[in-house]
């Protein structure tokens, strides 16, 4: 399995203290089966740390160079999670090697937690045309996204992917986003699942467990999940075919109003 969404470079935002800390949710991941992980510490956040970007580019080495010595097993390729902000296609443009994963096309692309903004869907289409392929990090976490997935259908049509936390499959962020998951994958909108791991307790690495929790999908669809689609991001390639997404149902008045002002 490839773990894309994880905070494990130490120091940096809300994830790993120390690195300590960061080798141990590296080890438990292993044990899990995990054998590659992309360090995605936020970015542009108000969790973010550092404004120099390199800093997180340098303190990715290290953390690299450490579980190699430890022999820990693990593949740490770099990466970053990608808050919305206003000039972000030209920051993507100017620092693609530092927030794209592993200098790729694909991003993790983190909205405010219960804002989509007007004119995203442009916005998105725009990214695309750029050559950028937004991955839009656990949207059934948005009550924006829970109250009307047709407005993530809208983002996923112009080119962008969705990613779920496997955490929300746990019940760790409640059963609104547990139930947010569950109706996205019922849609066939979820391109990926990842841990969006922290640290090695509470918001833990791992994803076997998916295997059981969700065997109804079949072990293809799981495999393609966490797997399949996750080695041709980082290897840059066009993911494999999921087929096609069905378009939720309409809703309230206002969600109609709003979806016109993403369009």
């Amino acid at each position: 399995m490839i773990d894309i969404h994880t905070h494990i470079i130490p120091g940096v935002d809300d994830g790993a203290s120390s690195t300590t800390e960061a080798l141990k949710i590296l080890k438990v991941a292993r044990a899990d089966g995990v054998k590659a992980m992309v360090a995605t510490p936020h970015v542009f956040s108000h969790v973010s740390k550092f404004s120099d970007l390199g800093e997180y580019r340098r303190r990715f080495f290290e953390l690299k160079k450490k579980a190699a010595e430890l022999q820990i097993g693990m593949e740490i390729i770099p990466g970053a999670e990608v808050f919305f902000v206003s000039d972000l296609r030209e920051k993507l443009k100017t620092y693609k090697d530092l927030l794209t994963i592993n200098d790729s096309d694909y991003f993790l692309l983190e909205f405010p937690p219960a804002v989509v903004f007007p004119g995203s869907r442009e916005y998105i289409f725009n990214l695309v045309s750029d050559g950028f392929i937004p991955i839009i990090c656990h949207p059934e976490r948005s009550p924006v996204f829970r109250h009307d997935p047709l407005i993530l259908y809208q983002l996923l049509q112009v080119g962008a992917l969705a990613q779920i936390d496997a955490g929300s499959l746990r019940g760790s962020f409640g059963s609104a986003a547990y139930a947010a998951a569950i109706e996205l994958l019922k849609y066939n909108m979820v391109h990926v699942i990842a841990s969006d791991c922290h640290d090695p307790g509470n918001r833990s690495p791992g994803l076997s467990f998916l295997y059981k929790k969700l065997s109804s999908l079949g072990k293809h669809k799981i495999d393609m999940l966490v797997e399949g689609i996750p080695l041709a991001i980082v290897n840059n390639n066009a993911i494999p075919d999921i087929g096609p997404m069905v378009e939720p149902g309409k809703k309230s008045t206002f969600v109609d109003f709003l979806r016109g002002m993403l369009k």
